[in-house]
């Protein structure tokens, strides 16, 4: 099967400050994606995938209403985002914040604000772990 490139990736971004959007949407941008969308919170972003299937979803974790952190804890439990990377990213630091994202099914963490180089390290194990999903599910189909 062939391996996405980083052009082909469709993404999302969830967070209630528009700053933080921009912020990641123009880093996201300068290392080559292209299809970058975004929502200020939880309803929204799940009313966007409902219509459309997102390869990674940035979410931060504090939002009004539902946190981003419920949002992956739903989402987590569905077979059809098991091959969706959520990469949660949140000025929350602290160990506890880390473990409960990657226990609750988080692909990776980013500390806010994102840098460029950390970032692009992040989204190399974000591939590395969709390709082993995808190579695992057209393994299984044969």
């Amino acid at each position: 099967m062939a391996k996405l490139n980083i052009t082909d990736m469709k993404t999302l971004i969830v967070d209630d400050q528009i700053s933080n959007i921009y912020d990641l949407e123009t880093l996201l941008k300068n290392i080559g994606f292209t299809h970058v969308d975004h929502a200020s919170d939880a309803e929204k972003a799940t009313e966007k995938m409902e219509t459309t299937h997102y390869n990674i979803i940035f979410i931060d974790w504090n939002m009004p209403g539902r946190s981003g952190y419920n949002l992956l804890q739903q989402y987590r439990g569905e077979r059809k985002y098991d091959n969706t990377a959520f990469v949660i990213i949140s000025a929350e630091s602290g160990n506890h914040y880390i473990v409960e994202a990657l226990k609750a099914g988080a692909t990776a963490y980013i500390v806010k604000p994102a840098v460029e180089d950390t970032l692009k390290k992040q989204i190399e194990r974000v591939f590395s772990w969709i390709n082993q999903r995808t190579d695992s599910l057209s393994t299984q189909k044969i």
